[in-house]
């Protein structure tokens, strides 16, 4: 990522901030990792996923859902991953151009209501809901640094810029991640 992104303007005369935050999301990820190892995960059962789960990937009539799109990246995992990254999805706070300005926090009304609606259908087995608030910090980070990775922006946003913002979002779902769980384990 240094490489890609140490080409941008906004990290000129800022090297060692650019390599710091991207150290702190290695660790992040490292960690969330190893929760999600830890609780078992590759005894999960799993199930085809969809693997992109979010808003603009569905197509809504009269308010409600009626077709979800986009199937190139479907897997082979627990299902588990894909209800942690809708709830991501779903809750993500956004905000101007500039991701600079965008909020830490998730909204945690939309977060709840993302999970009431799947477990009208579906149980979250408590192991899985567990690690939940880990998943999500795997799929924030994975989901930000590939593109960033490989072309130094994310989409048309500057590449060190979205890493703080993801930055200050794991922070928050780590400082959170107690209170989230309770909403997944009601």
């Amino acid at each position: 990522i240094p490489a890609s992104v140490g080409k941008d303007d906004s990290v000129v005369g800022r090297e060692s901030e650019l390599l710091s935050t991207v150290g702190r999301l290695f660790d992040a990820y490292e960690d969330a990792a190893e929760r999600v190892n830890e609780a078992g995960f590759d005894d999960w059962p799993v199930q085809v996923i969809h693997a992109d789960w979010h808003p603009g990937n569905m197509l809504f009539l009269d308010g409600r859902v009626s077709a979800v799109i986009d199937y190139d990246s479907l897997h082979l995992l627990p299902a588990i991953m894909d209800v942690a990254n809708g709830a991501l999805q779903f809750s993500i706070l956004g905000g101007p151009v500039d991701p600079r300005h965008w909020p830490p926090e998730l909204d945690e009304d939309r977060f709840r209501r993302f999970l009431l609606g799947y477990e009208q259908e579906h149980v979250i087995a408590s192991e899985q809901a567990r690690v939940m608030p880990s998943l999500m910090i795997e799929a924030l980070i994975a989901e930000a640094v590939m593109p960033i990775a490989a072309t130094g922006s994310f989409g048309r946003m500057e590449g060190f810029r979205f890493l703080q913002m993801i930055n200050r979002k794991v922070r928050w779902m780590q400082q959170n991640g107690e209170r989230l769980l309770t909403m997944v384990t009601q």
